[in-house]
């Protein structure tokens, strides 16, 4: 990584902490700074794949709004906002009721013992505290986690499970890699559109109930889901 930072560190403010990557925002107009750095991102897509990152904001007051929009403009391409850092106590408020970090010292603690952000030792996951709306679409390489609906117009795709902690009326995609031994979890089903792997739901499905989704012989089963 190091090696790397030194080539791309003149066009940002980025450096290394353990396999976390530290960025800088600058202090101009905040929907300008964060299209500048999706730009950048673009430009390098190769270096920040699949990459863990924590953002320092200085005295700048985030709103949620905001960092929602943020935290989803990078886990549609591939990154996984797992801190900010400010001065402004308004968001580090914020960032915590995200289930970010916002302290610097914790983020060198964990990468020195390699601690993986993964929930139960397993894979990697996103967590979308809020309902998907229309147009919103999330491509994950890891499990997506909603707490609220996925409404009509917006998409899910990831490569591990999908649990979603309300309704889903959208399109959620699990396994995309071809994963069959992933799962899909929903308090209600009625999607416009439902897969794994490459095995497609019906499109009149609607199921009232909580319900858990698996493959079993190349064909999608239908469970209680008992949280």
């Amino acid at each position: 990584m190091v090696e790397q930072l030194k080539n791309i560190v003149h066009d940002f403010k980025i450096k290394g902490i353990g396999d976390v990557l530290l960025v800088r925002f600058g202090d101009g107009i905040w929907e300008e700074e964060l299209h500048r750095f999706l730009d950048f991102i673009e430009k390098k897509k190769d270096f920040f794949l699949e990459a863990k990152l924590a953002l320092d904001v200085g005295e700048r007051n985030v709103k949620a709004v905001q960092m929602a929009d943020l935290r989803d403009a990078l886990a549609e391409r591939g990154i996984l906002l797992i801190a900010i850092f400010s001065e402004s106590k308004q968001t580090k408020n914020t960032a915590k009721t995200y289930g970010l970090e916002i302290e610097p010292e914790r983020i060198r603690t964990s990468s020195q013992k390699k601690t993986q952000f993964m929930p139960n030792g397993g894979e990697n996951a996103i967590v979308y505290p809020h309902t998907l709306r229309s147009g919103v679409k999330v491509k994950y390489f890891g499990s997506v986690i909603v707490i609220g609906d996925v409404n009509p117009g917006a998409e899910i795709e990831a490569e591990g499970n999908v649990v979603v902690w309300g309704c889903v009326r959208g399109s959620v995609l699990a396994g995309t890699g071809g994963d069959e031994s992933v799962v899909i979890c929903a308090l209600e089903l009625k999607p416009l559109h439902l897969r794994i792997a490459n095995i497609e739901a019906k499109k009149s499905l609607h199921i009232k109930n909580p319900v858990k989704i698996n493959c079993q012989e190349a064909e999608l089963h239908f469970s209680d889901w008992k949280q």
